[in-house]
């Protein structure tokens, strides 16, 4: 029996607790075969990576996992938080080449423009 009121030892808690959860989520789903030999701190990491995934700002899963800083989430967390695959710039740039919604002027607009006298600003005087 664990005296949970002491500070577990780490050969106590796999031999007590984690081992025997782990065997017993594969008997009670079988589907997911957890390793019996994944470390506890594996789960840790998932438990982050969740909290990403989620949405949870890096500053508050820092303060939940224990991180003295903010820089220890970011640094072992940073390929999961560095996903963008940049489909907003991608989208930007496509629109430039989509006649509807770049600045050039269009064929219809270029003839009617024949007809107006072209405002240019006055030419230098010529220089003495």
């Amino acid at each position: 029996m664990l005296d949970w009121t002491q500070p577990l030892r780490h050969a106590t808690f796999y031999k007590a607790v984690y081992r025997p959860a782990v065997l017993r989520a594969n008997r009670l789903t079988p589907t997911a075969r957890l390793s019996a030999h994944q470390s506890f701190h594996s789960l840790r990491h998932t438990y982050a990576s969740l909290c990403l995934d989620a949405g949870i700002r890096p500053i508050d899963i820092a303060e939940l996992m224990g991180h003295r800083d903010v820089k220890t989430t970011l640094t072992v967390y940073a390929h999961l938080i560095n996903t963008d695959d940049h489909t907003g710039n991608m989208a930007a740039l496509g629109a430039l080449s989509d006649p509807a919604t770049t600045c050039a002027p269009t064929r219809a607009e270029r003839r009617s423009r024949r007809g107006r006298p072209r405002s240019r600003p006055p030419a230098p005087a010529p220089a003495r």
